[in-house]
């Protein structure tokens, strides 16, 4: 008897894998920030952590980080939110429009 996913494998089908590769990158991302909140408790980060778990897509993941980070920063302080979300900020890298990229900000000098 033939499984089903084998027999897709058999023709793979190109829209087919691209959608299981990120649904999987999407699964990775999700699981990295549950696990990072899980490590903090309170009221706030429980509430974020839902909506991490619920978050269809990882545009919406990308959007909850901001959240994450306010969460995040009223128990352990801005900079050690920051150092704790680079690796999940890294995880989009290449991932997402580059309009949705982390803004640089200029200095101007005058």
């Amino acid at each position: 008897m033939v499984l089903p996913s084998s027999f897709l494998r058999l023709f793979s089908l190109p829209g087919f894998r691209l959608r299981d590769s990120e649904h999987r990158h999407t699964s990775r991302v999700r699981h990295a920030m549950l696990s990072l909140l899980q490590v903090h408790g309170g009221h706030g980060v429980q509430r974020v952590a839902q909506r991490v778990r619920f978050a269809g897509d990882l545009e919406a993941l990308w959007y909850l980080r901001q959240d994450m980070m306010c969460a995040i920063s009223e128990i352990d302080g801005e900079a050690a939110a920051r150092r704790q979300l680079r690796p999940i900020n890294s995880m989009f890298k290449g991932r997402l429009p580059e309009t949705m990229g982390p803004r640089r900000h200029q200095r101007f000098n005058m």
